[in-house]
């Protein structure tokens, strides 16, 4: 539903901390730099805000779209006609107690490997370079080189929508699969996480820490990019099917497929989100073709 009934005075009033901006360019606000401009944003400083904020927004049936560091979305180049939320303020901190670290969804990942090393603390170490608010990698279940999100974390605090109300889920509730858990279904909004990390000397962090960084910077590209385009299947490689199907370099536009690595598409300068989608789309079709496999996208597309 469109939100052409939101009254902006009156969600203002409501707010203490935060911010409301309207015609709003999300394109810096991606990975990838695609993307028109949101009728409404929103950035919720406060756990009081944010309720607030979503009771009105649920009350006059608004569309709502929460964004983490958009490290896997592509916004429309016609924009988001309904109200991004973005989680700054109280949602980037983070915390640490008797038995575990809690950090908000608005932290980003990068943000918790540093604190977690100077504190001695291992486990998450390996997604260095990955650039995800801890919300976001927390619902697709972020995983590289053998690291998982599920793996370190131990509850989960978010809003229900259907429930209008903050809810607690231990690991075992969030369903965490490959790139999956509960909270992809969009029923919920996470606000924080609680992590268990486990003691361990720094050197050694830091040792896996710069053997995942030359990793990465061996075989991923640089540049605008959503990271990998396509899921896993069935345990196969897809990045080496697509480079034996001659993926690399294949192009719609600005959007073109890396030379570096096959399962990347790159933002040349100013592709459009159709280009991507485009793109995408082709490789699929040809990956059926030849190897007779589905693909399912990591990215999601996000306008109209």
């Amino acid at each position: 539903m469109k939100v052409h009934n939101l009254n902006l005075t009156k969600l203002k009033k409501r707010l203490k901390s935060s911010e409301v901006f309207e015609n709003y360019n999300l394109k810096n606000m991606t990975t990838f730099r695609v993307g028109g401009k949101a009728k409404y944003f929103l950035k919720l400083c406060t756990i009081e805000d944010f309720v607030k904020a979503m009771l009105y927004l649920q009350d006059i049936h608004a569309k709502i779209f929460v964004l983490g560091n958009g490290s896997n979305i592509v916004f429309s180049d016609n924009g988001y006609d309904g109200v991004v939320i973005k989680l700054c303020g109280d949602f980037e901190r983070i915390q640490e107690t008797h038995d575990d670290i809690q950090v908000g969804a608005g932290v980003m990942i990068s943000s918790v490997i540093s604190y977690a090393c100077e504190h001695g603390l291992g486990g998450i170490e390996k997604a260095i370079g990955v650039p995800a608010s801890m919300g976001g990698a927390t619902c697709m279940n972020l995983g590289c080189f053998g690291f998982e999100m599920s793996n370190i974390i131990s509850f989960v605090v978010a809003y229900d929508l259907t429930k209008q109300k903050i809810i607690y889920l231990n690991n075992s509730d969030c369903e965490f699969g490959y790139r999956k858990s509960i909270f992809s279904n969009k029923n919920y909004i996470i606000l924080r996480i609680g992590l268990k990390l486990t003691p361990c000397k720094k050197d050694v962090i830091k040792n896996t820490m710069l053997e995942t960084l030359k990793k990465r910077n061996t075989t991923q590209p640089k540049g605008f990019s959503a990271g990998c385009v396509f899921k896993r299947v069935d345990g196969i490689v897809v990045s080496k099917l697509l480079d034996e199907m001659g993926a690399k370099g294949m192009s719609k536009g600005n959007a073109q497929v890396s030379q570096k690595h096959a399962n990347f598409i790159l933002n040349l300068g100013n592709a459009k989100s159709t280009e991507i989608f485009e793109l995408i789309e082709e490789l699929k079709q040809k990956f059926f073709e030849k190897y007779k496999i589905k693909l399912d996208c990591e990215i999601e597309f996000v306008g109209e």
